[in-house]
């Protein structure tokens, strides 16, 4: 690695932006004909009906296998695909409630082909969620959508990640899961539900993006690893986006789930239910969801604090005007009461959250010869959260004593916050032979503020005055606004695909109402005097990536892609006002800096993967330079909490460097008997601070296996028995300079079993942590007040039950 190291070394953030723009430009121009002689490319024409009725079926997904050419059938049930490389290539045709099909189709050089599949119903709703990560070019890859991720038992949908290779998630509470993706963390991984960027509200991400929706209410969790979702939308050093349910129901007037299922340990209870159907050219889905959780015993015996009360509804409903324009609406509600964060010094009242989104789809039928208009979209969206946290049932709720010994009158510490979130994107897609194009833009204007009240009660019941009371600012009226423009260019060449992104951004942020006292710790982190006026910031930002996915044979492939983006610094990194860092695990205080620089991430992967009838196999690995990154840095504030540390930590731009990779596949002897194995690895250094960069999960592997019986009978229809088996290295590279400590490594076990009945109704039992292991994640925080690590829970016994209708 050193030579790689001392090639990013040299390479100053411009230079390299410039190298990816002018690769991206060489590697277009090499794929015209002037510079390589090639085969022209076909056209696919699939028209898709119901087996039963032989009406066309709309919204059907229609895909060249292992590629990214792709699309959905209209009204009218047809799909067309331009620009696929000649021979025969596999059709692969999805559609919620039916069975998947693959067909063999020989496609002949500058030719268009045309096919007629045919349906089959099958029970909606009982699979569950799929997982896929994307390869750089962002097509799926085999592999991650396998049955096991599908019935994960979980509250919240952080949770599906962690069974990714190179993905791990952060726990401070019962829910809201943080994230992590080969060592990024919080908004360097971008995180969209449907095509809606969203945001926490708490300024510790106790509700990370991802817990704002219910796993219920998800199809499909799709997630890049780098920086190659740069059509999404701005700063994505790696993303997440979820798919909701209902996007594509059958031709039926409504068909859906219920489910419900208890968990011992965590004495969690969940009940969900989901419906979607369609009457003529108007379709829709509606969900709902209520679960409840509490205190857990570790493998231990320790108790702890795991409260929370959860409950969601969403609806959507969409009509195609004509039989290329689509027009949707959805909208949810959620409310998460009581939380308790036994790895924070508050607990949280609520977190309310609504959200209103709107879709404009244009998407002709046949297209002529030459350039061709393939697609429009247009998208509004919304977000507000409204978040209260209070210290009622923490320690410092009471009487106790100072860090000097001395006694304490009880505290009352609270946070009030609020955040309102705007964006709207709109793009168009354009085709020519084997050419394809998207050029957009997007809108995104999110709001903060936070109030930090606090005060000390006098024995007799009365509050005291100053200095015990103060009502600070957290977020001071924080605005932030992001404008971005993006263009990605795609070209076949026989079985090669190749593609090339370019993104441009421009982003203000201004804090609306900073307090005297911020602008005094600012001028101290800065060394010179700061003004109000001081405080507004602008950057432009270029991104850009090239990728390229090459067949070796009919089995193997090989995909490779560098990209450098760059992510403007978060609200809380430039605007805070002493308040602990959600990516620490220290309970001190940590001050904003509004002089920051935007962070950017270079990196280089490469994906190699294979697959055959009763096999799969995929590897992949990266390196990766971060310049300005935002890391941590001791300061000369003084704290505002009495029961803080002394040290206060500030951000500050600095220089680091990841590399890391992932393996996995799994094996069918027979037809009913699957193996799988993974594991990762990843390495991160802080050259700023000279030590281990925050937040490099440790390296692990898993082994499982999976007995299918499929039952033709009246009564039973499957019945399968699943065992996994984690093992978990020790982490004793850690950044102790700023409070991170080693983890021991552990080994858990997993069990489960299921069975499908009367063709609608799936049980599940599922053991979790079978050996009733004591072990903690390495990310999760620790107690504020005992130090102590949060362990995970001991064994847990889950019980499940889904009716499909």
């Amino acid at each position: 690695m050193s030579s790689l190291h001392f090639l990013l070394d040299v390479l100053q953030p411009v230079q390299r932006l410039r190298i990816v723009a002018v690769t991206a430009l060489l590697s277009l121009l090499f794929a015209t004909p002037a510079f390589v002689a090639g085969q022209s490319s076909g056209t696919l024409v699939a028209t898709v009906t119901d087996a039963s009725t032989n009406e066309p079926l709309t919204g059907v997904n229609v895909t060249v296998d292992r590629s990214t050419r792709g699309a959905a059938s209209n009204p009218e049930g047809v799909a067309r695909l331009t620009g696929i490389a000649p021979g025969t290539q596999t059709i692969v045709i999805r559609y919620i409630g039916y069975e998947t099909v693959r067909r063999d189709v020989t496609i002949a050089p500058g030719e268009t082909t045309r096919i007629a599949v045919s349906l089959t119903q099958k029970t909606l709703g009982l699979d569950g969620v799929e997982v896929s990560a994307l390869a750089p070019g962002l097509k799926p890859s085999a592999g991650i959508d396998a049955a096991r991720v599908r019935e994960i038992e979980a509250d919240d949908a952080g949770q599906y990640l962690q069974s990714v290779p190179g993905i791990n998630v952060i726990r401070r509470g019962p829910i809201g899961f943080d994230p992590n993706v080969r060592g990024l963390t919080e908004t360097s991984v971008g995180v969209y539900l449907g095509g809606m960027r969203t945001f926490p509200a708490g300024p510790l991400r106790m509700d990370s993006p991802l817990s704002h929706v219910d796993p219920s209410s998800i199809a499909s969790i799709e997630v890049v690893k780098g920086p190659y979702a740069l059509t999404w939308g701005p700063g994505n050093m790696s993303a997440i986006r979820t798919i909701p349910r209902g996007d594509s129901p059958p031709p039926t007037p409504i068909t859906g789930t219920l489910r419900t299922g208890y968990d011992t340990n965590t004495e969690s209870v969940e009940t969900t239910a989901f419906a979607m159907g369609r009457q003529g050219r108007v379709f829709y889905s509606a969900n709902g969801a209520w679960r409840t959780g509490s205190d857990y015993e570790t493998g231990a015996g320790r108790t702890i604090d795991g409260d929370f009360t959860s409950g969601e509804g969403r609806g959507h409903i969409g009509v195609h005007l004509t039989s290329a324009t689509t027009l949707e609406v959805r909208g949810g509600y959620q409310e998460q009461l009581d939380i308790e964060y036994p790895g924070r010094l508050l607990n949280a009242d609520f977190f309310r959250t609504g959200m209103g989104q709107i879709d404009l789809s244009y998407a002709p039928g046949a297209t002529g010869d030459g350039v061709s208009l393939t697609g429009i979209d247009v998208q509004v969206h919304a977000q507000q959260t409204l978040h209260e946290m209070t210290n009622e049932g923490k320690p410092t709720f009471d009487a106790g004593q100072f860090p000097n010994g001395n006694p304490r009158p009880p505290l009352r510490i609270g946070v009030n916050t609020e955040l309102r979130n705007l964006g709207a994107r709109a793009s168009a897609s354009l085709a020519s032979g084997a050419w394809s194009f998207e050029a957009g833009a997007d809108l995104l204007s999110t709001l903060r503020d936070a109030r930090r009240p606090f005060e000390a009660v006098m024995p007799n019941g009365m509050r005291m005055t100053p200095p015990f009371y103060t009502s600070d600012r957290v977020w001071p009226d924080v605005h932030v606004v992001q404008q971005g423009a993006f263009l990605n260019v795609q070209r076949s060449l026989g079985v090669v695909e190749m593609a090339a992104t370019g993104r441009l951004d421009l982003v203000q942020a201004d804090a609306g109402e900073p307090s005297e006292v911020f602008l005094t710790n600012a001028s101290t982190v800065r060394g010179s005097n700061v003004t109000e006026a001081d405080l507004d910031r602008s950057y432009t930002m270029g991104s850009g990536a090239v990728t390229a996915s090459v067949p070796l044979t009919g089995t193997w492939s090989v995909s490779a892609g560098l990209g450098s983006v760059a992510r403007s610094p978060q609200a809380l990194e430039l605007y805070s006002d002493r308040i602990p860092a959600s990516r620490s695990q220290t309970t001190a205080e940590f001050q904003g800096n509004p002089f920051l620089e935007p962070e950017r991430s270079t990196q280089a992967d490469v994906w190699v993967e294979g697959y055959a009838s009763t096999w799969t196999f995929r590897a992949s690995t990266f390196a990766r330079r971060l310049d300005n990154y935002v890391t941590l840095e001791a300061t000369d504030v003084d704290p505002l909490l009495p029961l803080s540390p002394s040290t206060v930590f500030g951000y500050v731009n600095g220089e680091a460097t990841f590399y890391g990779a992932e393996i996995q596949g799994s094996v069918r002897p027979a037809e009913d008997v699957e193996f799988r194995a993974s594991g990762s690895y990843l390495w991160g250094e802080d050259e700023t601070l000279n030590e281990p960069a925050l937040g490099v999960s440790p390296a692990s592997a898993s082994v499982g296996a999976r007995w299918t019986l499929p039952v033709n009978g009246a009564t039973v229809q499957r019945f399968y028995v699943d065992g996994s088996v984690t093992a978990t290295l020790e982490q004793d590279r850690v950044a102790t300079r700023r409070g991170e400590r080693d983890t021991p490594g552990y080994t858990v076990v997993d069990l489960q079993t299921g069975v499908r009945i009367l063709r609608r109704v799936d049980l599940r039992v599922t053991a979790e942590n079978v050996f009733d292991v004591n072990y903690t994640n390495h990310l999760s925080a620790s107690n504020p007040f005992s130090g102590a690590r949060i362990a995970e829970p001991g064994r847990v016994i889950a019980f499940t039950a889904a009716i499909g209708f």
